[in-house]
């Protein structure tokens, strides 16, 4: 998992937000995967939520 996450926050640094499923999509994971690195990630204060119609994630 902490690969994962790196890469995860790697992407994360190229786009303004994504959806997760888009996370996935790009990582070549499983998006249930994704989502648990980007709870925790949320929980430790690096990314937030957007909520625009659907969800989103970007960094702080």
């Amino acid at each position: 998992m902490a690969d994962l996450r790196e890469r995860v926050l790697d992407y994360l640094k190229t786009v303004d937000k994504a959806k997760s499923r888009d996370i996935a999509d790009a990582l070549g994971e499983k998006k249930r995967e994704v989502d648990t690195v980007v709870k925790e990630l949320a929980k430790e204060d690096i990314v937030e939520f957007l909520y625009l119609g659907t969800s989103y994630v970007k960094l702080k």
